[in-house]
């Protein structure tokens, strides 16, 4: 409290003031609570790659004592920036969706800002942003770590850089590429891109462009640059690419129900897709994307389907006239079974109906037909995770499920194909979660373990894990947990209470369908909430 007391009067602090140590520490320090809130991707190629690419660029600096860290964060906006210390980051759909050039014109202009300390500049400049600095250059100096850097990371995340700092970083980013023997054009490639971006979505800039000056302006001022250096600038070329696989129109639209004509015959459960024009998913042609899934209830002429949203955005392109696609699809895939109807909102317990036999307690991965990650063709993908619990009777089992939230638009229930799922925790798996009671912290595990053996458990006070399913095979079993919990009661249900949660998690994220293991063993953490 003494410190931001002080913090409160202090006068403007000149950016000097900050030595490159502490600068440095400042990084480090929000660089470990980016991390907590939003982990690395998994795709080892993918940091690699813009380690690489980073370290390279960052030769050209001009305080070389800083050393350059560069992250891919998990996230489907667009998005970059970088932190005071020598840290920049991309969001992973904006590292997926820019271009090997463009990649490289971005890192060097959040290279740029790192380097000539714009950030700290424009905090420091800032009277009402004054608490902040004066409270972490306090803790840095004091080498503490109970200050709230969160609030800090989000001041330097929501900076407004000056027009001089935005220019700067633009042309010596030009300038690094050059000295690494890089394309120098490759931000102004990218701007096209975010150009495109944002006239798709009604004017808006991304996250990574939302104070920057206007994309045109930057654009003319880089064009001029580039062209006075003597760089070729690509013609901006834009390719209208048609969809051949239509097969029909909507002609009614009744809430998520619609009725369309098709070319092809179709029988109940068959998939089709609306699409409409938009650009790809590199924002380099137009194309027909999709906007919603659809599934025969009824066939006829017209035929019925319930509609799915993919792009929630474009809803209100679901209308009478829509074009209705059929894509080739792959060939079906062969697993346990395939399921044939459900009982159940998603995360409830309900009924399933198989077309094969299973065991109590077995664990599968469900798959549909979806996108592929740029929206070019159909794949099969796990798009949930299904624990069978009890059997109901001939062909009918007691299940829990979860529908991974990037493919709620292919739910669990709509004619999923299983296949079992193969986890090297297994043996530490105790059940499914199936309810939770939010304002007590507490779940509901669903275990085919012995009573006696759990009462043993619940008296020797053991640990056990909460983990999100793993439907990823590439998720390492320690980012998948949530959380931990302890045994309280084990009288009609068999009830855990949360005890800790990872960073980033706390109780409104606990969903039913994640699992509960038995806790290996691990350095002690802090109990949720402190």
């Amino acid at each position: 409290m003494a410190l931001l007391v002080t913090g409160l009067g202090a006068p403007v602090v000149p950016a000097h003031a900050i030595s490159l140590e502490e600068e440095i520490d400042i990084g480090r320090k929000l660089d470990a609570e980016i991390l907590k809130e939003t982990p690395q991707i998994s795709d080892r190629q993918a940091l690699k790659e813009i380690d690489d690419l980073g370290q390279r660029l960052a030769k050209g600096v001009t305080r070389p004592q800083i050393k350059y860290h560069f992250r891919i964060l998990r996230g489907d906006d667009l998005n970059a920036f970088s932190t005071p210390g020598g840290y920049v980051y991309f969001s992973e759909r904006l590292w997926n969706v820019l271009r090997r050039d463009e990649r490289i014109g971005v890192l060097a202009h959040e290279i740029v800002h790192s380097d000539r300390r714009h950030a700290l500049d424009a905090i420091l400049k800032a009277q009402r942003r004054q608490i902040w600095i004066s409270v972490i250059l306090a803790a840095a100096k004091a080498n503490r770590t109970w200050m709230d850097i969160a609030d800090f990371l989000h001041q330097v995340y929501t900076l407004k850089y000056s027009r001089g700092d935005e220019r700067q970083a633009d042309e010596v980013g030009v300038e690094l590429c050059e000295k690494a023997g890089f394309n120098p054009a490759g931000l102004l490639l990218a701007m096209r891109k975010i150009r495109r971006f944002q006239a798709e979505h009604g004017g808006e800039p991304p996250k990574i462009f939302s104070s920057h000056p206007p994309t045109p302006e930057r654009e003319q001022y880089l064009t001029k640059l580039l062209e006075s250096k003597g760089v070729p600038i690509p013609p901006e070329e834009v390719k209208e690419v048609p969809n051949p696989y239509k097969i029909g129109e909507v002609v009614a639209v009744d809430g998520q129900r619609i009725k369309f004509t098709s070319s092809k015959s179709l029988a109940e459960g068959s998939v089709v897709w609306l699409m409409g024009w938009g650009w790809d998913y590199y924002y380099e042609s137009r194309t027909q994307v999709p906007i919603a899934r659809a599934v025969v209830v009824s066939a006829g002429d017209p035929y019925a389907a319930v509609v799915r949203l993919i792009a929630p955005d474009r809803a209100n392109e679901i209308v009478k006239g829509a074009g209705v696609y059929m894509p080739p699809e792959p060939k079906p895939e062969n697993g346990v079974g395939r399921v044939k109807a459900t009982t159940r909102a998603d995360g409830d317990v309900g009924k399933l109906e198989l077309d094969s036999e299973v065991p109590r307690f077995q664990r599968f991965l469900a798959r549909q037909l979806v996108w592929n990650k740029d929206y070019s063709k159909l794949v099969y993908a796990d798009v949930g995770y299904v624990v069978v619990i009890s059997s109901r009777g001939p062909g009918q089992w007691e299940f829990i499920g979860v529908t991974r939230p990037e493919y709620s638009y292919a739910p669990v229930g709509d004619d999923s194909i299983l296949v079992k799922l193969a986890d090297p925790d297994q043996k530490r798996w105790y059940g499914p979660v199936v309810s939770i009671g939010r304002s007590g912290r507490t779940i509901e595990l669903a275990s085919s373990k012995s009573p006696e053996l759990l009462a043993r458990e619940r008296d020797a006070g053991k640990e056990f894990d909460v983990a999100v399913p793993p439907w990823d095979p590439n998720e390492s079993y320690e980012n998948r947990v949530i959380g931990t919990a302890v045994l309280r009661t084990l009288d009609k249900k068999v009830v855990l209470q949360m005890t800790r949660f990872a960073p980033g998690w706390d109780m409104s994220d606990v969903q039913n369908g994640f699992d509960i293991y038995e806790s290996p063993p691990r350095t002690a953490e802090k109990p949720a909430g402190e």
